[in-house]
């Protein structure tokens, strides 16, 4: 079995790496040479819209390391039954509607629920050889191309149902949630159109913790938002408005192949949650390239300026590229959660802390200073039936002190000679509780109203670890100074999640009665504790709503909702039309990409220089350089070899 794979993968890396084709066919033909706009931001409609996810990158990497990490991943039995899914989709003939309907959307379903998913591990960037991740590219690569099969097959079929139109749907969201928001639009619009409401295809199978009807509903929210949604929706609302309306898990990730510098070039990402801070960054698998093309790219195409000492060779290129998380803040809160999002053909960044949005984030080289989209101004609406709790009516306590504890506490273990030790009780406390209280407040309150006082203890531990915090306690005690852990109300006030690091409690008195808010803001859940005569009441719910107003920070123009002028590593031909092996392997690597186009655009500024005469030359000398580009048959690093000499660039 291992050898037939390993054969397997020796059959896709020729047919994707090799040249044996030799096609002399050249969408950069020497014939064709057009006069095109130099500037790189503005591209022919076809290179628009070629989208690299639909690409096999070229080998940079040791062929031999590459073939055996694909190899490892079709006999993982985590990525076997999804590959070979997508495998056996690839290489399936199926003609007919019925047969297309049939099996385009059983895969695409199958795909939604299940899709191929990888993930970056933060200490493996630093290894030498990222073999395995340059493989598993391959494979969300080939599962993109399986999806694209599907919906253009189901795009060619005649009499066109819902469930057709609901598959296209889902067909991109398997890839790249609403990358292509306004095509995902028009499905669903004739979806709706055919009056249909069934979107079981999306629902699957339900784990039995999950709330199918919650689902059922959210998915509908959803549907319905993107076919009303205007022409001039910006991310920035599109995220208020799926935080609202309870969607936002669903179009949001925290790993995939995706387009991190809406440069239109793939990489795998990943969230990372590194140290006992868990700070925040997002990891991305870097592209092998030249980098001293990719320098010279850089300095010829982007007008933002890094810092004197960011500005050095080598590190130029990374340090526009990959995010320093020696100081994160320069580009995001750190210590924020940080969740992708593609929408209308840009990958954005957004982050969310203590439960509430904060900002929006968006890269590419181009604004490589202005990262920062936009932010939320935050409005909070109380859920609790008494409104704003800080003004809540106090509930009547006295005061212990805690010379006094031994005339108030009977056989308490705690106090010894008439001293209350207070290093042991932190030491109790912090075996239940893990954390240490080391100057506990205690206070009588008829907290059961029952007319007799009990004993409590308000305190707080100032936490340092992880993200760090306070950690908040108001506990009810026995008489001995012991957690009160057998009682209802003991057990509903010690024993409740809303207290601990980051909580908060208040005791307060409504009424005539009094009462206990134990608030949990981090989750944003709360419980109301009301007792009498030993019957106990106990009324969670969700402490606050939030209403989030985005405000646009953004300093670049925007169009259709997206930042514009973006600086893109597309070559200067049609890539659409590439065929030669040469062409082919120009489109696959970034490099080539970018080499392609400096050249292109410096013979076109040349040329604006000269007379007819010198301009014939000038095209006999291109002429010369693309054939001998051509000639080299999709040899990805002898095309670099000249595309170097012909830049003038050393290596």
């Amino acid at each position: 079995m291992s050898k037939k794979l390993f054969n397997i993968s020796i059959l896709f890396l020729i047919l994707i790496f090799s040249s044996c084709s030799k096609n002399k066919s050249s969408n950069n033909n020497i014939n064709d040479i057009k006069n095109t706009n130099s500037s790189n931001n503005i591209q022919n409609q076809d290179n628009v819209t070629f989208d690299m996810k639909y690409v096999y990158k070229a080998l940079r990497v040791d062929k031999t390391n590459f073939n055996n990490a694909l190899t490892s991943y079709y006999q993982d039995g985590n990525y076997s039954n999804i590959i070979n899914r997508n495998k056996e989709f690839l290489n399936k003939k199926i003609v007919g509607d019925n047969d297309i309907k049939k099996y385009a959307i059983d895969y695409i379903s199958n795909t939604y629920h299940n899709p191929y998913s990888d993930d970056v591990s933060g200490g493996d960037l630093y290894n030498e050889d990222l073999s395995h991740y340059y493989a598993s590219e391959y494979n969300y690569v080939e599962q993109n191309l399986a999806l694209k099969k599907a919906r253009d097959l189901l795009l060619k079929i005649n009499n066109k149902d819902a469930d057709t139109y609901l598959a296209l749907y889902l067909s991109y969201m398997a890839s790249d949630s609403l990358y292509n928001f306004y095509e995902i639009q028009e499905y669903l619009k004739e979806w709706k159109k055919l009056n249909s409401t069934n979107i079981n295809m999306i629902i699957g199978l339900v784990n039995e913790g999950n709330n199918i009807n919650e689902i059922y509903s959210n998915n509908m929210k959803l549907i319905n938002y993107i076919i009303e949604a205007p022409t001039d929706l910006g991310v920035e609302q599109l995220i208020a408005d799926a935080y609202q309306n309870g969607f936002l898990k669903y179009i949001s990730k925290s790993t995939g192949y995706l387009d991190i510098y809406n440069e239109n070039n793939y990489n795998l990402s990943s969230i990372i949650y590194e140290g006992a801070a868990r700070q925040s960054y997002f990891a991305i698998i870097k592209d092998v390239v030249n980098i001293n093309i990719m320098n010279n790219y850089i300095r010829t195409y982007v007008k933002a300026k890094l810092s004197t000492d960011k500005m050095k060779l080598p590190i130029y290129y990374e340090n526009f590229y990959y995010i320093d998380n020696t100081y994160p803040g320069e580009k995001y809160d750190e210590f924020s959660d940080l969740y992708f999002l593609e929408f209308n053909k840009n990958t954005f960044v957004y982050s969310i802390y203590e439960n509430k949005l904060k900002e929006v984030y968006y890269f590419n080289p181009s604004f490589i200073g202005n990262t920062k989209y936009a932010s939320y101004q935050v409005e909070e609406i109380y859920n609790f039936r008494l409104g704003d709790d800080s003004k809540l009516e106090k509930a009547k306590v006295s005061n212990i002190k805690i010379s006094s504890l031994k005339n108030i506490a009977s056989d308490s273990k705690f106090i010894l000679n008439g001293q209350f030790n207070s290093e042991e009780y932190a030491k109790y406390l912090n075996e239940i509780l893990s954390f240490p209280i080391y100057s506990p407040e205690f206070f009588l309150c008829d907290i059961n109203n029952d007319g007799k006082d009990e004993i409590m203890l308000r305190g707080s531990y100032e936490h340092l670890g992880g993200r760090g915090g306070k950690a908040s306690y108001t506990l009810l005690l026995k008489d001995n100074l012991e957690l009160n852990l057998e009682s209802t109300i003991g057990k509903s006030i010690n024993g409740s999640s809303k207290q601990g690091l980051n909580n908060f409690q208040r005791v307060y008195s409504e009424n005539g009665k009094n009462k206990i808010l134990l608030v949990n803001p981090i989750v944003n859940t709360a419980k109301d504790i009301f007792s009498e005569n030993d019957v106990v009441n106990v009324d969670e719910f969700k402490y606050k709503n939030y209403t989030f107003k985005p405000k646009l920070l953004w300093k670049g123009n925007i169009v259709n909702g997206v930042p514009a002028d973006v600086l893109k590593t597309d070559a200067s031909f049609n890539m659409h039309k590439a065929k030669s092996d040469s062409d082919i392997a120009i489109v696959s690597d970034k490099t080539l990409r970018v080499a392609d186009k400096l050249i292109s655009d410096i013979y076109y500024k040349n040329r604006e220089k000269l007379n007819e005469e010198e301009k014939e030359k000038l095209l006999e000398n291109r002429r010369a350089e693309i054939k001998t580009i051509q000639d080299k048959h999709g040899d990805v690093i002898e095309i670099e070899k000249e595309m170097l000499n012909i830049l003038g660039i050393n290596n």
